[in-house]
Parts: C-alpha cells; structure tokens; sequence
C-alpha cells in the first residue's frame, strides 16, 4: 500500500480499559463558512492554529503528518461534510470534531475533542486541546 492510497478503512475498537476522555468547546465567528472551511482544510489554515505538517493532504482518509518534541505522529480526516462538519483525527490530539452552523452575520463552530487516555495522561490532553481551541479562536479573528 502506498501513501497515495485513500479508502475506506475500519475503525479501530476501542479499549474499554481506557476511558475515552472528552472536551467540548464553543465559538462564535464573524467569519461565514467558507473562510471557517479554509481554516479547516487547508494546509495554511490549519497550521495557524493545529501543528505545522511535514505531510498536508486534506482528502478523506489520506495521512498527515506532523513532529512534535522530535516525536513523529501521524492524522487523517475521518469526515469532510462541507458546509457542516470536518472531523481530524490524529494519534497527538486525538478526535477534533468541529461542527459548523450558519447564521446571518456569521458562522457558530462547535469542537468536541475526544481521546481514549489513562487517567494520568488526562491533564496533560487537556491542556492541549484548550491551546489548540484558543489559537483557533486566535486564527477566527484573524481570518487567517
């Protein structure tokens, strides 16, 4: 198989052991959807607020890849439903689900962010993804 390759592949079951642990945030935007999309799917917007990527594909199921701390990690989008929700996974941040909602002077985004964790890891992933809500909320004001 090959980088390139895109499909369908299962999704993997989860570890009861593990409890999933989960964070849900709100935002509201002047922004109408398509520059919030831009945001979300492309290599530009998605580095002003996520990681930088050594490898960018914003298809379904194709791989991202990224280094943090000289750690390699890998993503893909698991769900693109233009105009209403983009959903990455990756092994760093876990699932980031933003879902989009249209209003007349702008655009609400909705993240829910799960990952299954040990109970000690959970601060530290916490704190993750808040930076990572808070520098998206940046890169909303911004209309990067």
């Amino acid at each position: 198989m090959s980088d390139g390759w895109v499909g369908f592949r299962p999704s993997p079951k989860r570890d009861e052991s593990r409890p999933a642990a989960s964070r849900s945030f709100e935002a509201t935007s002047a922004l109408l959807i398509p520059k919030v999309l831009k945001l979300l799917t492309t290599q530009v917007g998605v580095e002003s607020w996520l990681v930088r990527f050594t490898k960018f594909d914003a298809r379904l199921g194709a791989k991202l890849k990224f280094t943090i701390n000289d750690e390699n990690y890998g993503g893909t989008y698991a769900r693109i439903d233009i105009p209403k929700r983009v959903i990455f996974l990756t092994e760093y941040h876990g699932e980031l689900d933003f879902r989009l909602t249209e209003k007349k002077d702008g655009t609400e985004i909705s993240l829910n962010c799960t990952k299954t964790l040990a109970e000690e890891e959970k601060p530290e992933w916490d704190n993750i993804v808040q930076e990572c809500f808070t520098r998206f909320q940046k890169a909303l004001t911004h209309g990067t």
